[in-house]
């Protein structure tokens, strides 16, 4: 098996996994017994198959209040025949493409309650911003919703480009910070949904960075010798940074049956990267190290700034050779194929390479190998500050140019709820994942992401900071990525890569100050965890 490119991965694995996931609900499903009508008091949702009702709803829920607000605006002659949705290509499937067996799609539950078609334009994950600016700036009005980077909220709301939902929210009542079924903290779902203090976002993924590691390999005693043998201790998950470059330094080069290996698993390429430098850096610190300090400085050339591109460098010896071309995809393969030990990425790595395929095939030679842990970070006496990172996070913004943008924060509310979103995160076809509390505790969940997967996640999200996603974010995430690049190629130093990063830094911040940046960083630091471990 060869490493799949993007594209490749999304033409060849949209349809299989989404088939191949039926697959594994056998254990959650005992009988073909399909629902064909709601549960009693219930009036919409999906039907056709057992389980449907956990997904169905009334006017009293979030998805009811979405579908009821719909049609009295039909009735007063205010919603639109359809609604074009700009989307992550590799997220369609998960509205178009019914789930489980015997059940509809989503795209088709929407249509069939409300008459509303919805037209899903697709564009490339790394590259569908730049769509969005373009429709902004150009004032075409293509698509009444974009979806984009969680990041990119800032430059967005910045630029007037997004609807102010506050007053939507207050009349129809979103269950996002449900305490038993949404976000997992109050401050997660203003970090998800708010920006400044008011409805912008609507939350479609969850995309915090998430430790998988080969357990199998770890478990054979042959890498369990040979990794004593060579460090001195004993092969076990890290729990810190040092513990992780020490296991990636080892794997590098070893072969234990499968072909040489390489120990660093992270993502390091332009754009994708920075995730895996965030995390990092947020751990340089006790209980975090902010990438701004208090008032708005940056901290990237302090001793701890450059101790971390260090480290970061560094851990760049234990890549693949062709690293800095990898998209998540091309990340995927490498341990489909075992060939890296750990990473922390996507969580959705599980759900298209560990399992069965419909025909009794392995997803990948990775199936029934993988293993999931805690974030890493750094010891502090006698407690240990585990931190992941928030990146790219597929979100969704009302266009400021659509003519019925009610009608359409409507169809994000009931898209975007717990119960919807919930049965479209179990669904193989696309790449949105579980990120609230009821998500965790469902069954067809479960058997898409792996019960391992399903312990760790929520763990992940609670010990995880955000990255930038203020006015500027995009100038300052390019600057930084274009020295970090630069540090890895060798072109300069890790200080000197960090120095000019720095300078390019400040000269934006001073750029957007009247843009409200330096309180936007102040806000931001509010919503970092305090959450610690024993260590």
């Amino acid at each position: 098996m060869t490493n799949p490119t993007r594209r490749a991965f999304l033409q060849n694995s949209s349809a299989a996994a989404a088939a191949a996931g039926f697959g594994g609900i056998g254990s959650f499903i005992a009988s073909p017994v399909f629902a064909s009508d709601y549960a009693p008091g219930m009036t919409g949702g999906p039907t056709g198959f057992e389980g449907a009702e956990r997904f169905q709803y009334n006017n009293t829920m979030s998805e009811g209040r979405a579908i009821e607000g719909i049609k009295a605006l039909q009735a007063a002659g205010n919603a639109p025949a359809k609604i074009s949705m700009l989307l992550t290509d590799g997220a369609i499937g998960q509205i178009t493409k019914p789930f489980p067996e015997g059940g509809p799609s989503a795209k088709e539950v929407w249509e069939r309650e409300t008459g509303i078609e919805i037209d899903i334009v697709g564009a490339p994950a790394e590259d569908i911003f730049k769509k969005v600016m373009q429709d902004v700036t150009t004032g075409g009005g293509t698509f009444d919703i974009y979806t984009g980077p969680w990041n990119s909220t800032g430059d967005l709301v910045s630029s007037g480009g997004a609807v102010n939902c506050s007053d939507f929210v207050a009349k129809y009542q979103p269950d996002w910070a449900d305490p038993e079924r949404g976000t997992p903290t109050p401050e997660m779902e203003k970090l998800l949904y708010t920006y400044a203090g008011d409805y912008y976002s609507f939350s479609l993924d969850g995309d915090f960075q998430t430790w998988f590691y080969l357990k199998g390999l770890y478990e054979d005693p042959r890498v369990q010798d040979a990794f004593l043998s060579e460090t001195g201790v004993a092969l076990k998950t890290p729990d810190t940074w040092e513990e992780v470059d020490r296991i990636s330094k080892f794997f590098t080069g070893k072969d234990f049956g499968n072909g040489p290996m390489y120990g660093n698993g992270n993502l390091m390429s332009p754009f994708w990267g920075l995730a895996t430098f965030y995390a990092r850096f947020a751990s340089m610190d006790f209980p975090n190290y902010h990438f701004f300090d208090e008032d708005g400085n940056p901290n990237l050339n302090s001793d701890l700034g450059i101790q971390c591109a260090e480290e970061h460098v560094r851990s760049f010896e234990w890549c693949p050779p062709d690293a800095l071309t990898f998209t998540w995809a091309e990340a995927y393969a490498t341990m489909w194929n075992l060939q890296i030990p750990h990473t922390a990425i996507y969580t959705n790595l599980v759900k298209f390479g560990d399992g069965y395929n419909a025909d009794g095939t392995p997803k990948s030679k990775a199936t029934g190998m993988i293993g999931s842990h805690l974030p890493v970070g750094r010891r502090f006496g006698d407690q240990l500050n585990r931190r992941s990172v928030l990146y790219y996070h597929i979100t969704a913004w009302i266009s400021s140019q659509s003519q019925h943008p009610e009608a359409v924060y409507l169809f994000l509310q009931w898209l975007s709820s717990t119960r919807t979103y919930t049965w479209m995160a179990g669904n193989p076809g696309g790449y949105f994942d579980p990120m609230q509390q009821a998500n965790f505790k469902e069954p067809l969940v479960a058997s898409t992401y792996h019960p391992y997967a399903m312990e760790t996640i929520p763990q992940t999200i609670a010990r995880s900071v955000p990255s930038i996603n203020f006015a500027g974010q995009t100038a300052l995430d390019n600057a930084l990525d274009e020295e970090i690049q630069a540090a890895i190629t060798g072109q300069k130093s890790a200080r000197e890569a960090m120095d000019a990063a720095q300078s390019k830094w400040e000269r934006i911040i001073k750029r957007q100050k009247r843009n409200g940046i330096v309180d936007a960083i102040k806000a931001s630091r509010a919503t970092w965890p305090t959450i610690v471990d024993p260590a």
